[in-house]
């Protein structure tokens, strides 16, 4: 338990009501209860039957509630109590008997590793690194301090994995990049990826995603990229700091991404495209060629986002142009025919 004065110096907010109400932990406008707290980002929002010890407010609002915590940014501060309340487990509170570390690999001060993890010859291991069972680190490649790495992640040679990142289970980091070229005969011919992936410091990549292996130079994700499940990042592909990449994502190869990048779900993007700083891309776009300066874009192949909103309406009412036209032509015909 921790009072509510002691939330307001973790969350450096004002405190307006008791400070000396115990809170017990985090929860949901809705479901929250006596001795908890709850996060509020509307000032409109009817509090009638909300029975939450505290709330944590936007430092501008006007809500009117006995015991209020004023922030800068409510939604971080929540996720801060979050973080307080529900601390990661550790998994791995050691080094298992069941893993299997290559007598030339280098492991770092307080390094926690699951039964059948592998790390292999010349591999290092940074400070405080947890891997979880069955993950792989292959021969030379570099794994930063204080990242937790989820069951089943593949970490090939030649990837350089930054700090403080979190690797969802099912992740594969350096495989082959697509590359193939055809034979005289027409046949497809394997073309050698023998380049890098690096990853920035605070990168989390969300389960089962891809990022490949560059062909003769690198694959680089900057800090704090965050990728969501299911995306697949192509060879020699760049993507900048801070973006972030929804589910079921596929980037062609050597595609330059901008530093703040939104991208919704199911977003496809051409190779060899570039996308500028601080683009938002909405779900089921075709990025088909180069995006040269900020905005929103939508649709296949992707167009400005008010564009795509009045040919999405033009399209949802054809069938009614349709029969109109039709109806004209035939009025058309008949004062012909007089």
């Amino acid at each position: 338990m921790i009072t509510l004065k002691e939330i307001c110096r973790l969350l450096d907010g004002d405190l307006q009501g008791n400070g000396e109400i115990g809170i017990q932990g985090v929860n949901s406008l809705e479901r929250a209860g006596a001795g908890e707290i709850a996060f509020l980002v509307k000032s409109n929002i009817d509090l009638d039957g909300i029975r939450a010890a505290a709330l944590i407010v936007a430092r501008n609002s006007g809500i009117a509630y006995p015991n209020l915590v004023y922030v800068d940014q409510p939604y971080l501060a929540f996720a801060k109590l979050l973080e307080h309340f529900h601390p990661a487990p550790q998994f791995s509170p050691g080094i298992s008997e069941r893993a299997r570390v290559d007598p030339e690999a280098r492991l770092g001060k307080n390094v926690r590793l699951g039964a059948f993890a592998y790390i292999g010859a010349g591999a290092v291991i940074g400070d405080d690194t947890e891997i979880h069972s069955g993950a792989v680190v292959y021969p030379g490649a570099e794994v930063g301090h204080s990242c937790l790495i989820y069951a089943n992640v593949v970490i090939r040679e030649g990837v350089t994995l930054g700090n403080n990142c979190i690797i969802h289970a099912g992740v594969v980091i350096g495989a082959d990049g697509f590359g193939f070229t055809r034979d005289a005969e027409g046949i497809p011919r394997k073309i050698p990826q023998k380049g890098k992936v690096v990853i920035g410091d605070y990168c989390e990549i969300g389960a089962n995603s891809c990022i490949d292996r560059s062909t003769i130079e690198e694959t680089r994700l900057e800090d704090h990229v965050k990728l969501d499940n299911l995306v697949q990042v192509g060879h020699n592909c760049r993507i900048g700091a801070g973006t972030t990449i929804s589910a079921l994502t596929g980037i062609s190869g050597s595609v330059d991404v901008g530093r703040n990048v939104v991208m919704g779900g199911q977003v496809g993007i051409a190779d060899h495209v570039s996308i500028a700083d601080g683009t938002m891309i909405a779900g089921k776009t075709g990025v088909s060629g180069h995006i040269k300066k900020r905005g929103i874009v939508a649709g296949n192949p992707h167009m400005e986002i008010r564009t795509w909103r009045r040919a999405y309406s033009l399209l949802r009412n054809l069938d009614d142009y349709v029969d109109r036209i039709r109806d004209l032509e035939r009025k058309l015909k008949e004062l012909e025919e007089r």
